[in-house]
């Protein structure tokens, strides 16, 4: 028993992680979205991957996402699902926004007047955060001029949506006059607008996250694998590859060869426009799909893959899982594969999962068609 409460509480966690990320993805594809409707000038830009804010004393903070709105107003956003329980912690968070400067959000060479900070709060979280905003000093939450919005997921079960609204008695409203009226948050938001909330469908907002994929930060190896998994492996086989892996067998597997660097420069280049992934990120992914065991080290830059079609397998995991993404029932799967083996083999195997089998061979050669060809 107490090997089976280990494993589920892996696979809790996994998806866990999993699902948090996923998230965040959701939470900035839904701004791009709803943004850009309301950007009405040729200053629209947004960024899924800004760099870096760091402080005179060298403390850092990625955002989650940037926006320029008008040539007068960007905002900066950060999305926080995890509020320290010390309130010194929390000023410590929120530290490099004390430092965001307009040259930080500049777009086409033109400096914004005015730059809010966004902080995008999960509900869960909200009542701690509410309790450090409140006991933060005026000057602390005005510069920089801080929102904090609180978010949830409703109605899920119908048409599910992501809802925004300001958090009461916290913090200040935007400053987004540049807008035209019936663009501007601050109206919506206001006490005279009965602190409304916005409120963005999840349908409104798949195309941004069709493209977008990744948060600016790296992404849990499982959810990384996902996506590889069911965006990028099928165009690594070759014809008669994809002619077998239609047939949806989930026993017949299909090997090709991968290398790191080269996967991810396609991850870049073809998947994910403008991504930031990193090598280290795609080579620890693929050691997490060695001990899933639908992959084989073989040197330490490249590694085979036993990519099989899993729907069949994968079905299961459809109505048992609620809203955590559209590879939510692949991430199901993997996280058993992975926590079963975490679970029950012992240190040095475990590590030979991951070790390079040295068994280098011309994979992409085999022609899959032909064991099957009497079939017709």
């Amino acid at each position: 028993m107490r090997g089976q409460d280990k494993y589920e509480r892996c696979v809790d966690q996994a998806f866990a992680e999993f699902r948090a990320y996923d998230e965040v993805v959701d939470i900035v594809a839904a701004w791009e979205q709803f943004l850009s409707d309301i950007g009405v000038t040729n200053a629209f830009d947004f960024q899924w991957f800004p760099d870096p804010i760091t402080t005179d004393t060298g403390t850092e903070q990625t955002p989650t996402f940037t926006a320029s709105l008008t040539p007068k107003y960007s905002i900066v956003a950060d999305v926080v699902q995890e509020v320290p329980n010390d309130e010194q912690d929390f000023r410590e968070r929120l530290a490099p926004f004390t430092g965001v400067e307009t040259s930080d959000v500049a777009h086409n060479g033109t400096t914004p007047e005015i730059v809010d900070i966004c902080l995008l709060i999960t509900s869960e979280q909200a009542q701690t955060a509410r309790v450090h905003l409140n006991s933060l000093s005026d000057a602390f939450l005005r510069d920089p001029h801080l929102v904090p919005l609180e978010f949830s997921l409703i109605d899920q079960d119908t048409t599910p949506k992501y809802k925004f609204e300001r958090m009461s008695l916290v913090g200040e409203n935007f400053r987004d006059g540049s807008l035209p009226d019936h663009s501007q948050m601050s109206a919506r938001m206001s006490s005279d607008g009965d602190l409304a909330s916005i409120q963005i469908p999840i349908s409104d907002f798949d195309r941004h996250k069709a493209t977008g994929v990744l948060c600016n930060k790296q992404p849990p190896n499982l959810y990384l694998a996902c996506h590889m998994w069911d965006r990028v492996f099928y165009d690594q086989l070759n014809d008669s590859q994809r002619i077998e892996w239609q047939r949806e067998d989930p026993d017949q597997t299909l090997t090709f060869e991968v290398e790191v660097d080269s996967l991810t420069d396609q991850l870049n280049e073809y998947y994910i426009p403008n991504g930031s992934v990193s090598p280290d990120w795609v080579d620890e992914t693929l050691e997490y799909l060695c001990v899933v065991e639908t992959a084989q080290k073989l040197t330490d830059a490249r590694y085979r893959i036993d990519f099989r079609n899993l729907r069949e397998k994968r079905r299961e995991y459809k109505d048992v899982v609620v809203r955590g993404g559209e590879f939510s029932d692949l991430a199901m799967l993997f996280a058993g594969w992975h926590c079963e083996n975490e679970v029950e083999l012992n240190k040095d195997d475990l590590n030979d999962l991951t070790e390079p089998s040295e068994q280098v061979g011309d994979s992409d050669a085999a022609d899959y068609t032909q064991p099957t060809i009497g079939e017709f």
